[in-house]
């Protein structure tokens, strides 16, 4: 009879989420993560087979505890600047985890256009139109616009370089959405 697994992967996954925590992607190892579980490293080998494929399944999960981080922000009365915010939180208190997802080589896009044309960000271009009465196109370019403000602010307080309350967060992301949507409204005007 084959022994009893007792290090299951949402284990390996649980403690490598923790080192990253800590130390960023660099101090996910081996021998870091069987340190953490108190085990050898066959257990992580066996379920992984190696460190990439490891890495792979924490970006996994850490974009899955992100997602959840965003769906909560739509909760906000403004969910669209409820997204932002929520943005802007994760880098502020998930340091390392947002630099994983958002300033390494693990995300893989061709360009902008590309990485927002995914369905959930179709979503939200759906409701910036619906609530700001602009067409599609413009609407996707808003998004883009705030996108970039958005993680701008969260790689600079990811990085430690601003420290915004989440007051001066919400009123630079106001400011640019309401001057923008000013913008974009005049143009679509002058258009018809």
């Amino acid at each position: 009879m084959p022994p009893k697994i007792k290090i299951k992967e949402d284990d390996i996954l649980n403690a490598g989420i923790k080192i990253a925590r800590k130390s960023g992607i660099e101090g996910v190892n081996a021998r870091e993560l069987a340190k953490e579980l108190g085990c050898s490293i066959q257990p992580i080998f066996r379920t992984f087979q190696n460190m990439e494929n490891l890495k792979k399944a924490l970006y996994q999960k850490v974009e899955e505890n992100f997602n959840a981080y965003m769906l909560n922000g739509m909760n906000h009365k403004i969910p669209f600047l409820g997204m932002g915010l929520a943005y802007i939180n994760f880098a502020k208190e998930e340091k390392n985890l947002f630099k994983l997802l958002f300033m390494s080589d693990f995300i893989q896009v061709d360009g902008l256009m590309d990485m927002i044309s995914g369905e959930e960000n179709k979503e939200v271009i759906e409701l910036i139109a619906a609530s700001t009465h602009l067409n599609e196109e413009n609407a996707k370019k808003l998004y883009v616009d705030i996108w970039l403000l958005t993680h701008g602010i969260g790689s600079l307080a990811a990085t430690n370089q601003v420290h915004f309350s989440n007051a001066e967060a919400e009123t630079i992301l106001m400011d640019v959405f309401k001057g923008l949507l000013n913008q974009f409204a005049k143009k679509e005007e002058e258009k018809s």
